[in-house]
């Protein structure tokens, strides 16, 4: 058995719903894994005998050729914790080939050494005194807070106040809601904000671009763990809060917040699979889950039953506080509707709500800049599972009118997600299209738009760290659209993640010429400009480019802004 990855977990997890430590580790051939697991555990029993801190419960979760082994601790011994089960691995491997293992007695005094260090009475009288009174806090390496939003008030770890100084009365929690899943959750979460913002609240949204209030961007970067959702809730303006929790952080940290007031799972699909054990798409919908588990009682799991992962994963969870949300129309949802669950559905002319007796029609999509007509499908899915967040905290359906039909028009309201402009009559589409998924979304959508006898060209690339099987999936699905023309970028050094130069560009192109696109017809750049200005130099009135995966925004956008192209 040989450790992988060591590390704490901040908050609720895929394991457990409490921080703890957690170890990923590797069989070896000759193991037998569940005698390592229960001598992983004897060597925790020792330790709890001697040590200062707790060490528990335990939690095992098994995966192809490995496990997750977890000591749930104190926010205050995470680091101890952490000590602790490096040893009992090392201590269960040895013992299983009758080796002696390292001494409990040199790794004790570590131990305690890291937790006089980390301890912290103060910090677990706060903790404590805040649970005791209902209202949420927020801890970190650097930082404390008690409440939320505008009912917040956050100290600085060094210097604490005595639980009496705590103006308690004053702080209490603002409306949450998160948004995970593999596609549409950056989309999503700023159509929920947007609708809240229409509805006159101070929205706080973190997201993969960024952390904004009321719409404008106060941090910038890919902001979708932990500390993104601490920064929205100590934010002393915001009023509700928007969460864009993505796999990254919920796997190596866990969520950053123990409650919420809704959550939704836009989608489950084949990408980022192989890192901290999830290794298929059943176990990535039980990690994108856990926000369903944290929504209160009182709250609602927001379940797209388009989806059979998600469907299964939020009816799973629980019986009572779900809403459903599906493109395909009534049918879709009615077993929902019929047992009293409000719903949010396509009926293939409007998006419509429904609730015991009451049923309303919300827009027509041809009233929607986002759904292109009807075309972008999977913007009307991303603006129904808004919908039905924005609703959970109280937005009235008029709100979603107002917010909808505006949302797409400016270029700025979703940058790197479905913005459209045209140059000297040549159509461009940039989208966050990334897996086979996301492309396959924005090249249906494309395929929608494009006028008989007009052509499309493709620009695509990838990271590194993808498997060679993702990287011929996503060539099957761009060349599924028969596209006439594709340009494969090479993406700079930082993303290649361990392979040569050209190495993904030049499988990439191998897939396309195996999926039957013609050699003549594929094109290599060697940045995202170069791409655009291949395709432009290809490209005749009425065409269309479809530029997907920019990691090069600033630049494109730049280039397309000297052209005269309209944002």
């Amino acid at each position: 058995m040989k450790c992988q990855d060591s590390r704490r977990l901040t908050g609720p997890n895929l394991q457990s719903p409490n921080p703890g430590a957690i170890a990923e580790v590797c069989f070896e051939p000759g193991d037998v894994p569940e005698r390592l697991i229960a001598l992983w555990r004897a060597a925790i029993a020792e330790l709890e005998s001697v040590i200062s801190f707790s060490m528990g419960p335990l939690h095992t979760r098994f995966f192809d050729g490995g496990a997750a082994l977890v000591c749930e601790t104190e926010v205050d011994s995470l680091y101890s914790a952490v000590e602790a089960n490096e040893w009992a691995i090392e201590t269960a491997n040895a013992r299983f080939h009758g080796r002696e293992g390292p001494s409990i007695t040199a790794a004790v005094r570590a131990m305690e050494e890291v937790y006089d260090q980390e301890r912290d009475s103060d910090l677990m009288a706060l903790i404590q005194a805040a649970r005791a009174r209902e209202i949420p806090c927020l801890w970190d390496d650097d930082h404390f807070s008690v409440g939320y939003g505008r009912f917040s008030k956050t100290w600085e770890r060094t210097s604490l106040p005595d639980v009496h100084g705590v103006p308690w009365t004053d702080l209490k929690a603002i409306p949450v809601v998160m948004v995970t899943g593999t596609n549409g959750k950056t989309t999503t979460a700023r159509l929920a904000a947007s609708i809240l913002q229409w509805a006159g609240r101070t929205v706080g949204n973190s997201s993969t671009d960024g952390i904004s209030v009321s719409g404008q961007v106060i941090e910038s970067g890919d902001w979708t763990g932990p500390g993104a959702a601490r920064a929205i809730l100590r934010h002393t303006d915001v009023d509700v809060a928007v969460l864009e929790a993505a796999r990254g952080g919920i796997l190596r940290r866990g969520l950053g917040i123990e409650v919420c007031n809704a959550a939704l799972v836009t989608n489950i699909s084949a990408d980022h699979l192989g890192d901290y054990g999830v290794l298929d798409c059943d176990a990535m919908a039980e990690a994108k889950g856990i926000v369903y588990r944290q929504v209160m009682d009182s709250g609602y799991r927001i379940v797209n039953v388009d989806d059979d992962r998600v469907r299964r994963v939020g009816l799973r969870t629980a019986e009572t506080g779900l809403m459903a949300v599906s493109v395909h129309g009534r049918d879709a949802v009615s077993g929902f509707i019929d047992v009293g669950h409000p719903c949010f559905y396509y009926d293939g002319t409007a998006m419509v709500f429904e609730h015991g007796d009451h049923r309303e029609s919300i827009m027509d999509v041809a009233d929607m800049p986002l759904a292109q007509g009807g075309a972008a499908l999977h913007n009307i899915s991303n603006a129904l599972g808004a919908m039905g967040l924005a609703w959970a905290v109280g937005a009235e359906l008029d709100a979603m009118r107002g917010a909808l039909s505006e949302f797409g028009r400016r270029w700025s309201d979703n940058p790197g997600r479905g913005q459209w402009t045209h140059i000297d009559g040549v159509g461009v589409l940039m989208d966050f299209g990334h897996n086979p998924h996301g492309v396959d979304a924005a090249l249906r959508t494309a395929k929608g738009v494009l006028e008989p006898g007009r052509r499309l060209s493709v620009s695509i690339a990838q990271a590194g760290d993808r498997s060679d099987e993702d990287l011929q999936d996503l060539a099957r699905a761009v060349a599924h659209f028969s596209p006439d023309r594709v340009v494969v970028r090479d993406l700079p050094e930082i993303y290649r993640r361990g392979r040569l130069a050209d190495e993904v560009a030049r499988i990439l192109q191998d897939s396309l010429t195996d999926c039957g696109v013609e050699k003549g017809s594929i094109e290599r750049a060697a940045s995202e400009v170069d791409a655009l200005k291949a395709g432009l130099a290809w490209a005749r009135p009425g065409d269309l480019l479809v530029h997907l995966v920019h990691v090069e925004r600033d630049a494109v956008v730049a280039h397309l802004a000297s052209l005269g192209a309209p944002m």
